[in-house]
């Protein structure tokens, strides 16, 4: 698990009619850790844009089992579950918890590391990403 939990500062525009968080909000929220975890560890957007790369989703789950309302503490814990053997696949796992650490929700996703400009999986992964999921590993593990 990622050293540190990220914690969530929620928005008005977070909420749905019942003052707690709409579900698009927790994919939002994911999708924002998931970008600060890279660049923690070294990756950056322009590293991404000038190497021309990303990560593209190929699944996305979200299995909710608390509310979260808008006066709640909450914080994202990171685990990588899963990283193929040559590094362009990974499964990372999103728990959401209060600050009692009960578990709120869980969002998991599937990602491969695309090259932009070829429209294929990335292969071999550059040194800048690689460098990253190293850390990341040796951090979090698997």
């Amino acid at each position: 698990m990622l050293s540190t939990p990220w914690k969530v500062n929620l928005r008005w525009s977070d909420l749905d009619p019942n003052f707690h968080l709409k579900h698009s909000s927790y994919y939002d929220l994911a999708t924002q850790h998931r970008m600060d975890m890279l660049q923690h560890y070294g990756l950056t957007l322009d590293d991404m844009e000038a190497g021309q790369f990303a990560p593209i989703l190929t699944r996305e789950e979200c299995l909710f089992y608390r509310e979260i309302k808008y006066t709640d503490k909450v914080f994202i814990n990171l685990k990588l579950k899963e990283v193929n053997e040559d590094g362009s696949k990974w499964i990372l796992v999103h728990e959401f918890v209060d600050d009692q650490g009960k578990k709120k929700a869980q969002l998991t996703v599937e990602i491969l590391w695309f090259n932009i400009k070829s429209r294929r999986i990335l292969k071999p992964l550059p040194d800048v990403l690689s460098n990253a999921a190293k850390r990341i590993i040796n951090e979090i593990g698997v």
